[in-house]
């Protein structure tokens, strides 16, 4: 079965590497791998397990405390991450590097990427109660040839020769992510308890390419991880012929690549419904993998598998990679209020202090009411 996911002929970098994505034996697996010489770009985000043809549903980390097995497995402290090997420099050892990075370069990068993921989106405003912890001293525990073991931390990083989407002797440097779910009902981050049809997420590994002769350097490392860690957050890759009918938007116009380039760029963070994110004013699509589509110049989208986001807009160096639909699809499975803006605060504090003073005398006057008539009896 193992084969069927597996390509058996020499991969060459210079050339997109057929991309995956699929639920299996309430497992979802991902992979992402990396055009080098022209990544492609797109913009949009999709979710895993939602309900039917409908945005609701979607697999997400629990915001309410929940124990499997005497372990936390949901956002209560922060999701903790371990390392095979239970060191960074034990894992960094794993890989093959153009320059080897030190420990604390290496460990600067696997935070970073984590980091990414708990920034604030810079254009709606919206921050996250996403956070991320190390737990080296939790041993990862993994199947050994990619997929998922659900114990462990609650998200483990693996390197291995073998795994569901490639073959030992492969050389290109390449990540799949796979979480485990379970069919229970999570509340989100906004408060909104047992949210229809969603599932909650309870482990996800990560594992990345290391057979010998493949090659990273760290920035590339760095970019591939923050993107898998997106699948293990619960958000899938974008690309119409690995999501059709999945891409969630709120006016995709593939007509043009002047209309794909403004409808596939436009922020959608801030009409995500909090409290029900299903309720949101967006339909699904099917991006095609060209342009107009995906590969539209200009929009450059961390989840998009065949090219990471990579680009001049996007660099392989920058440390917040994440963009508008990235930011979206964060929103649509852990959704916070915004924060009202100084001047919305400043009009509002008055009206709050009248409110208070208000009860304050209604509340004497209840008192003053009770002491007369205490006085009658």
């Amino acid at each position: 079965m193992k084969t069927n996911f597996k390509n058996k002929q020499p991969i060459d970098l210079l050339k997109l590497t057929q991309n995956l994505s699929l639920a299996i034996l309430g497992s979802v697996l991902s992979f992402a791998a990396i055009e080098v010489a022209n990544p492609a770009r797109s913009d949009a985000f999709v979710i895993f397990n939602r309900s039917g043809s409908t945005l609701e549903g979607g697999s997400r980390w629990d915001a309410a405390p929940r124990t499997i097995h005497g372990r936390e497995r949901s956002l209560e402290g922060g999701l903790r991450y371990s390392l095979q090997g239970g060191s960074y420099q034990a894992y960094r050892d794993l890989f093959t590097w153009d320059i080897v990075p030190s420990v604390n370069e290496f460990q600067n990068a696997i935070e970073a990427a984590f980091n990414a993921w708990t920034v604030v989106d810079p254009v709606s405003g919206l921050g996250t109660d996403l956070s991320f912890v190390a737990d080296l001293e939790t041993p990862v525990v993994g199947t050994g040839r990619g997929g998922v073991n659900r114990y462990g931390a609650e998200i483990d990083l693996f390197a291995s020769t073998d795994a569901i989407f490639w073959n030992p002797g492969n050389t290109s440097p390449q990540g799949e992510s796979f979480f485990y779910y379970i069919n229970d009902t999570v509340t989100l981050t906004s408060g909104t308890e047992n949210y229809t049809g969603s599932s909650a997420i309870i482990g996800a590994d990560i594992t990345f390419n290391n057979n010998a002769g493949t090659v990273y350097t760290l920035d590339f490392f760095r970019r591939l991880l923050t993107h898998e860690i997106g699948h293990a957050i619960g958000l899938g890759d974008i690309e119409g012929d690995i999501s059709a009918n999945r891409f969630i938007d709120d006016n995709y116009d593939g007509s043009t690549s002047a209309t794909a380039n403004v409808t596939l760029s436009n922020p959608i963070a801030q009409l995500i419904d909090p409290l029900n994110p299903a309720a949101s004013p967006f339909s699904l699509f099917t991006v095609p993998d060209q342009d107009p589509g995906v590969d539209t110049p200009g929009v450059d989208i961390l989840m998009e598998s065949r090219g990471l986001g990579i680009a001049p807009g996007n660099p392989v160096t920058n440390l917040s990679p994440l963009v508008n639909d990235d930011y979206a699809g964060r929103q649509f499975l852990y959704p916070v209020f915004s924060e009202p803006s100084a001047s919305e605060a400043s009009v509002n504090e008055p009206t709050a202090t009248l409110g208070l003073l208000a009860l304050g005398m209604i509340a004497t006057r209840l008192s003053t009411q009770r002491k007369k008539g205490s006085n009658r009896e």
